[in-house]
């Protein structure tokens, strides 16, 4: 079972994945928290950092653990269950389902307690 999902973080050097075994319940108020965290470092550009940060903040207390987190880069990598998402650290965005929204706005939206996943509207 499980509730596996990936996070695609696009940088200019090429993209890096996040598989989460059991993240794919929370994924939008995970990786808002997450990039919440990381936002210094996103606004200063510094790109290195931030996804450090935001891969950080996803895995949290599981980095001793054996199961339940892959890095991957490329297209083989951890199956997905639930809608794919990357962050654009280049362009500092969020996509999904073809949507576009900064990543503040994705943040401030997916930090809502009762919202529903990513943003109703967004720019494409």
């Amino acid at each position: 079972m499980g509730a596996r999902t990936n996070f695609t973080f696009k940088t200019a050097t090429g993209d890096l994945t996040l598989y989460s075994h059991w993240g794919g319940d929370t994924k939008f108020s995970d990786l808002a928290a997450a990039l919440k965290a990381a936002m210094p470092r996103i606004e200063m550009g510094d790109i290195p950092y931030a996804l450090r940060i935001t891969v950080s903040q996803l895995i949290g207390p599981s980095w001793n653990e054996e199961t339940g987190y892959g890095l991957f880069v490329g297209s083989e990598g951890g199956e997905e269950s639930y809608e794919p998402v990357t962050v654009d650290f280049t362009n500092k965005t969020v996509i999904h389902n073809n949507m576009r929204v900064p990543i503040e706005k994705f943040i401030d939206y997916n930090s809502l307690p009762d919202s529903s996943p990513f943003m109703a509207t967004s720019s494409a």
